[in-house]
């Protein structure tokens, strides 16, 4: 029964997109990291076009945001610097997983683990630390494994083979057994392998939906605003152009012309809002993490500014008056710690 009902949910999965807009049930948005970096760059001229990256190309270093039509679904690619391979300052790190976050709002349909079966490494763990570290641990339920090769080799055999390898199971175990084995060759036959990578993606959505968290959606929010604003400071030149347009076309051409001068001023919009808000956006750290960084009585009055509906900024407000209050509580208050941050995360769980 459980399998017929499996059965049933993939069989709607690649029928329609699960938790698509209905204005474009075919958008699919994918945030991507990897290592080696040469495995996440030929996956990403696989999946879009060869252009996307150089041949020269062997390094990602800041974030990238590539589109494009493949499949007849619109597919947004955006790939995160490699985070052990380049040596960034933590400053510009966390200007560029903003703009990672800013460019897959408002939340990717999957994380895209991308690795080389055949060079798996126990640094592979760590390179997942640390994107649950920025990202937090529910990103796992969304990252699917994929394990990108070129070679002319049975896919089986592969699959055989890095089910053998103990930092492979440690990984997939992580992620939920998500993953996928991509062959360059046989893509570039058919297509299959495109195809079965979105069709996995549907499935993951259908199960956990897309990928979220406190600073997708404070960034999307500002995101709209910025693109209100920016919209309205156009309205005149708009307008000129509107008028220039019926002036030389009439007719379904107008209508036609129209709708595409209004794409390219909502796409010109849009991707200038996400490079406002990415540089202005703040990055969360985690919550164990904050305890260290203000200390115990600071994290009281953060958790009390958020449960308390007033957002991240509210948090920086209340953690200063928190951290007032462990002074002169001391004791009391690193003990009344752990009761306030368990009942104000279900308080905030609750309602939302």
């Amino acid at each position: 029964m459980a399998g017929a009902e499996r059965r049933i949910r993939r069989r709607l999965s690649l029928e329609k997109p699960p938790n698509m807009s209905s204005e474009n049930t075919s958008a699919l948005r994918m945030l991507a990291f990897g290592s080696p970096i040469l495995s996440q760059i030929s996956l990403s001229r696989s999946l879009l076009r060869p252009e996307i990256f150089n041949r020269d190309d062997v390094n990602i270093s800041a974030t990238k945001k590539s589109q494009g039509v493949v499949l007849e679904r619109n597919v947004t690619l955006v790939n995160m610097p490699n985070l052990k391979e380049n040596d960034l300052p933590e400053q510009i790190l966390h200007k560029e997983l903003r703009k990672a976050i800013c460019f897959s709002c408002p939340g990717p349909h999957a994380v895209l683990f991308v690795l080389d079966p055949f060079h798996l490494t126990h640094e592979l763990i760590d390179i997942l630390k640390l994107v649950t570290h920025y990202f937090g641990e529910s990103i796992l339920k969304h990252t699917l494994i994929v394990l990108y090769h070129d070679k002319d080799l049975k896919t089986l055999s592969v699959e055989e083979e890095v089910k053998r390898d103990r930092n492979f199971r440690e990984l997939a175990d992580k992620c939920g057994q998500n993953y996928i084995l991509f062959n360059e060759e046989m893509n570039r036959t058919d297509g299959s392998q495109t195809q079965a990578l979105f069709s996995k993606i549907d499935e993951m959505v259908l199960e956990h939906g897309i990928f979220s968290n406190p600073e997708y959606k404070d960034a999307d929010k500002r995101i709209k605003i910025e693109e209100k604003f920016l919209r309205k400071s156009k309205e005149k030149a708009i307008n000129r152009k509107m008028n220039a347009l019926e002036n030389e076309y009439s007719g379904e051409e107008l209508a036609t012309e129209k709708n595409k001068y209004e794409e390219r001023v909502k796409k010109e919009c849009r991707e200038m809002a996400e490079l406002v808000v990415a540089d202005k956006l703040g990055f969360t750290i985690r919550l164990v993490d904050y305890a260290v960084a203000i200390g115990k009585g600071a994290l009281t009055g953060a958790l009390l500014g958020f449960a308390l509906g007033l957002g991240f900024d509210g948090m920086a407000v209340t953690a200063a008056i928190g951290a007032g209050l462990g002074g002169i509580l001391g004791g009391a208050a690193n003990a009344a710690l752990s009761y306030m941050a368990n009942y104000f995360t279900e308080v905030r769980r609750e309602t939302t």
